[in-house]
């Protein structure tokens, strides 16, 4: 009750605000939507490019692998307080900031050490929570309180938007992995043997990576530039407004409900599906581009592989989105963990030499997977816990991000046979302990509906700290 009552006033403040601007409340709407998803496709342009040959251009010492393991340990470090920076920072400038960390994380590439890249890591993956929590807060916002205004469910509007967002992001595979092989394809020698030792990225004249790290710079600005004009603040973005339980609404009571989700079992158990996520995602940008693509048949045709990825996740997602309707979810996560063990086992009985087919028809099959790992289990999430969804998310991120840690130290201390049967371990894993938890809510599904919970005080005191601003 007071949650819809929260949303309906919301919506009436917002929309107040809206129709007193020259362009209609659906513009309005669709302009912080876009704004969003293009600001966040050009600032992963670069970033994905990027770690796409970081186990490549930077392989002396491991320092490009372990710099992302890094990375994602400070991403999981920062999921515990992610939700209070995002309530005292706002949505906008939390991302605004979170940008500006990408650029630092970017720049340093240019002279790639363990003092510089180090340090940029640490922050760039202290960023990355803030960042991904407020993508989901906006776009949420943004829907709840124009949806009465447009006509519309809430739900309905919250995933169109949804959609809208991840069709730019999936998209942002594309460009900056594009400018990456054409641009290093002017570096590389010809050289016609097989052995998968040919090709070497340190062989690669520095001013190619300067050249690559100054576009992947352009990217990054044109998304902070992007966020800056079409992104609004939103009615929550206020100043403190009480002194005396700051500490209380803005980071304990975020903490708790972060905690409380996190001992669950359930959330334990759907946890292993990010964490899957991570593990399949860090092989195919560590261990496969290094080892089958860069040293096999060049490193410029590593960002060719990433797109065929990156077009097959997109499609697949896009599919999914439809076919969730007519097709159990459970049939997908054995499908995903089938599709991911079959190419697992294909490797270990792959010679380890030049393949061309090999290097562009294995993305199409991985990111048919990882299309399903991440639809599912994000959606899987929101249903398990309606209640609680921003700890949850929160949580999920963190998952996500561990799985990325022990891929990427997996790929630096250990072989290929150690990664593929990590991964082996972990799918047959995550497919079993999620159909546990499927089956569980099934029959609490029969079960008659309990009486409401009690409402959280201090979500209800919370809630009376926002004044409504012009959106």
């Amino acid at each position: 009750y007071y949650s819809r009552k929260m949303a309906d006033n919301n919506a009436s403040e917002i929309g107040d605000a809206i129709n007193s601007c020259s362009r209609g409340p659906a513009r309005t709407a669709y302009k912080n939507v876009l704004g969003l998803s293009i600001s966040v496709m050009l600032l992963f342009c670069a970033f994905q490019g990027l770690q796409s040959l970081q186990s490549s251009i930077n392989s002396s010492g491991g320092l490009g692998i372990v710099s992302l393991a890094i990375l994602y340990v400070f991403f999981v470090i920062a999921g515990f307080v992610t939700p209070g920076i995002v309530k005292i920072l706002g949505t906008k400038y939390a991302l605004m900031g979170g940008m500006f960390c990408h650029f630092i994380y970017v720049a340093s590439n240019y002279y790639s050490d363990w003092y510089t890249l180090i340090p940029s890591s640490i922050l760039l993956g202290f960023a990355s929570g803030p960042i991904w929590a407020a993508i989901s807060v906006h776009i949420t916002e943004i829907a709840v309180k124009v949806a009465p205004i447009l006509k519309e469910t809430h739900q309905n509007l919250i995933g169109q938007f949804t959609g809208i967002f991840f069709l730019f992001f999936q998209l942002s595979q594309i460009p900056g992995n594009l400018a990456s092989s054409l641009i290093l394809l002017y570096s590389e020698s010809n050289v016609t043997s097989d052995n998968c030792t040919n090709f070497s990225a340190t062989m690669i004249e520095r001013k190619y990576i300067y050249i690559l790290i100054s576009v992947f710079l352009v990217f990054d600005i044109a998304a902070i530039v992007t966020l800056a004009l079409t992104v609004d603040r939103l009615p929550r973005e206020t100043p403190f407004r009480s002194t005396k339980n700051k500490f209380r609404v803005y980071f304990l009571t975020p903490l708790t409900d972060t905690f409380k989700v996190l001992v669950n079992w359930k959330m334990f158990f759907v946890g292993f599906m990010f964490i899957m996520g991570g593990l399949e995602q860090s092989f195919i940008f560590g261990t496969f581009t290094q080892k089958y693509v860069s040293e096999c048949v060049g490193v410029s045709r590593v960002g060719l592989m990433i797109i065929v990825l990156g077009l097959t996740s997109a499609a697949m997602s896009a599919l999914l989105s439809r076919l969730v309707k007519y097709v159990p979810r459970f049939v997908f996560v054995i499908a995903a963990g089938l599709i991911n063990s079959g190419l697992l086992i294909f490797l270990r009985l792959w010679k380890h030499t030049a393949s061309y087919p090999l290097i562009f028809l294995f993305p199409i099959g991985w990111g048919i997977a990882d299309a399903i790992w991440n639809t599912i289990s994000s959606s899987f999430v929101g249903i398990l816990f309606p209640t609680n969804s921003d700890p949850a998310y929160s949580i999920a991120r963190m998952w996500l991000a561990l799985g990325f840690v022990i891929g990427f130290i997996a790929a630096n201390f250990g072989d290929i046979a150690a990664s593929v049967y990590l991964l082996l371990a972990v799918a047959m894993a995550t497919v079993v302990l999620y159909l546990v938890v499927e089956i569980v809510v099934y029959l609490q599904s029969k079960r008659p509906q309990s009486p409401p919970a009690a409402v959280n005080k201090a979500y209800l005191y919370e809630l009376e700290l926002y004044t409504p601003v012009a959106i």
